[in-house]
């Protein structure tokens, strides 16, 4: 599987070079060419040097977040993962990477008391369908809706009428339950703003201060969000028990 996951990364590079190539940095062309003959450090210089210029593009943070991680360095693969995907939120190939990467992190979220069944079926619901797989859902419920409706209308028999009904408002139910799942994961988007782990690990104080009390320590590639900035701390929360202050040195904030 992993083989596979380097070799699709190595022929997809070369396609998303083109759709950025028009931005003019020559560092693209080189680090797309030092990428496919395995000079991982070179191409990851070459990108970065376009990045910090101001190029703004999926595909370059896309292609960084290869790079870091052929390289070895599963934080900054993971920080650009998840840039590139503030950009194109609907990119399968994008999505397919961070988790793969995300997979191989260390630190998990443990959260307090019994699950429920039925909130855990609609949380596993919510994360399994990208955006862009629930907005085609709901076109597809929509149309649905249509029909059944048109049918409903023409039906004679009261038996059928009452059948349609029925799918009509279990459909609508669905439609609903989508609709806000999609709505919720544009709002969080737009609004919450996350911070990776780049370094081997971050401390996580009690204060913004060096000299104050160490309450964590979080590995590398661990996604968090980030409340605020404080010098050279940023304020994070990382589920239920994780609250403190990281140095920035050791994160990469993905901007929105």
């Amino acid at each position: 599987m992993k083989k596979f996951s380097l070799i699709l990364m190595t022929l997809i590079v070369a396609c998303a070079t083109m759709s950025f190539a028009a931005e003019h940095c020559n560092g693209i062309e080189t680090g797309a060419k030092a990428y496919n003959e395995g000079d991982f450090e070179r191409a990851v210089d070459e990108w970065r040097t376009c990045a910090d210029n101001g190029i703004e593009n999926s595909d370059l943070y896309y292609n960084l977040g290869n790079a870091y991680f052929r390289g070895g360095k599963l934080g900054f693969a993971i920080y650009y993962y998840k840039s590139a995907l503030r950009l194109d939120p609907s990119n399968d190939d994008i999505l397919h990477n961070l988790k793969y990467a995300q997979a191989m992190t260390r630190d998990k979220v443990d959260e307090d008391g019994e699950e429920n069944p039925l909130l855990a079926g609609l949380f596993k619901a919510h994360h399994a369908l990208s955006l862009k797989a629930q907005m085609w859902t709901l076109l597809g419920i929509f149309w649905v809706l249509a029909l059944v409706a048109i049918a409903r209308r023409i039906s004679r028999s009261d038996r059928q009428k009452n059948i349609l009904i029925g799918t009509l408002f279990v459909l609508s139910g669905i439609f609903c339950i989508v609709a806000m799942s999609a709505g919720y994961k544009v709002f969080v988007a737009e609004t919450e703003i996350e911070g990776v782990v780049t370094a081997k690990d971050a401390d996580v104080t009690s204060a913004p201060s060096d000299k104050s009390q160490t309450l964590n320590t979080l590995s590398e590639g661990t996604t968090f969000e980030v409340l605020s900035e404080q010098g050279n701390f940023a304020e994070i929360r990382l589920g239920e028990k994780v609250r403190g202050f990281v140095k920035q040195s050791d994160i990469g904030i993905v901007k929105n």
